[in-house]
């Protein structure tokens, strides 16, 4: 109720500074007013009346005050609106709880979603929407017209054309999989916004979540990003620290990245097109390069530190995973933890102690928790020592 009244007062007075003192919109205005006065566009008696409709008061006198203390009167007119048009480009299933952080977020509109273009599937071949559209249409209830599922965007007119069309004031681009032109990150009004999960320049390229385990970092971190042609070489906005515990892994680490990066990056990006941040230039000296992974990784050698296999354990867990040989098949491990002490047995062998299944490393001891042999079932370290080690250890 007092919101409801505040809001009729504070829009009664708006109305009288238009009529009265306001530079662009009083009737005398060309008389007392010979050079400009408000630098922004919308001026400002106008976004405080369509932000107040948007927003209602407490968040309206928020952004309002904001407006008044960034107040430089000036011929240079800065675009400043009282919401944000985005066009959405992401083909990750993971970056959903951002999606619908943007959607919810009143001062952002989505004015368009590119992902991946339908795939076949099964025997049928019949075509399946990608997750992210699904996901837009059935849950955000965004009208399909916005979502578009182009095979390629490079030299596409059609997309290039339908982008103009939207007129958005950002892009936010994603982990969406295809390399964007110039020519498409030039439409924007403001400019293409990415995120990165890595302390840039430290980890550039594709693999940055499994690299910060294979070098037993501490902490890793979520950069978002001013786009340009360039991969990875662009501007620095903004960086959140993120801690890793022992027990993470590359999926529990995709967990807090989606449970942090989403109100982390809408902030951000209000923050930024508000000039409340500025853009930092990398330093080119501290670039470091992940590499991409193949199955092969996978494999352990006992041969080097069980905190080593156990870093790889982490870094590969959800792909490839690690793996070893018995038998001439394939033996996943997949679940481990390593223990700095030695038993004093021979390198690879393995040995139960304690209740537990373990493995002599070059230093200290793997111990092996839960494995999957080659078409088999995973089961537990203390079912496969049972059914498979016991006989011939």
């Amino acid at each position: 109720m007092l919101d409801k009244i505040l809001s009729k007062i504070s829009l009664i007075i708006i109305r009288i500074y238009q009529k009265t003192f306001s530079s662009h919109t009083w009737i005398f205005k060309d008389i007392l007013y010979t050079q400009p006065v408000c630098a922004h566009s919308p001026h400002c008696s106008k976004y405080w009346k369509n932000a107040f409709k948007r927003y209602g008061f407490k968040k309206w006198l928020k952004y309002t005050m904001s407006r008044i203390d960034k107040c430089t009167p000036g011929t240079k007119i800065k675009y400043d609106p009282f919401f944000y048009k985005v066009v959405f480009f992401s083909s990750a299933p993971i970056w959903i709880p951002f999606l619908n952080e943007l959607y919810n977020d009143k001062r952002f509109e989505i004015v368009g979603v590119i992902t991946w273009e339908d795939k076949k599937v099964n025997r049928w071949q019949k075509l399946k929407a990608n997750i992210i559209k699904q996901h837009s249409i059935k849950k955000l209830w965004i009208d399909e017209k916005l979502i578009k599922t182009p095979w390629k965007v490079k030299g596409n007119k059609e997309i290039k054309k339908w982008l103009k069309h939207q007129d958005a004031d950002f892009f936010v681009v994603i982990a969406y999989g295809k390399i964007l032109p110039k020519e498409i990150l030039d439409i924007p009004k403001l400019g293409p916004i990415n995120i990165h999960w890595s302390i840039l320049p430290k980890y550039r390229w594709a693999s940055p979540i499994q690299s910060v385990f294979l070098n037993k970092e501490k902490e890793t971190w979520i950069t978002i990003m001013y786009m340009d042609k360039n991969m990875d070489t662009w501007d620095i906005i903004k960086i959140l620290k993120i801690p890793i515990t022992k027990q993470d892994n590359s999926e529990t680490l995709i967990d807090k990245f989606t449970k942090y990066s989403s109100k982390f990056t809408v902030d951000t990006i209000w923050d930024f097109w508000k000039w409340d941040l500025k853009r930092i230039k990398q330093d080119e000296s501290k670039a470091t390069y992940c590499k991409k992974f193949t199955k092969q990784d996978g494999q352990i050698d006992f041969n080097e530190p069980a905190e080593n296999i156990y870093s790889k354990f982490q870094a590969l867990y959800l792909w490839p995973k690690i793996y070893t040989n018995f038998k001439g098949k394939k033996l996943n491990i997949t679940d481990c933890f390593f223990e700095n002490k030695d038993s004093w047995k021979k390198i690879w062998e393995w040995f139960m102690e304690n209740n537990q299944l373990q493995v002599q490393t070059w230093k200290w001891n793997l111990i092996v928790k839960k494995v999957k042999l080659e078409w088999k079932k995973e089961i537990s370290a203390k079912d496969f020592y049972n059914g498979y080690l016991k006989s011939i250890l």
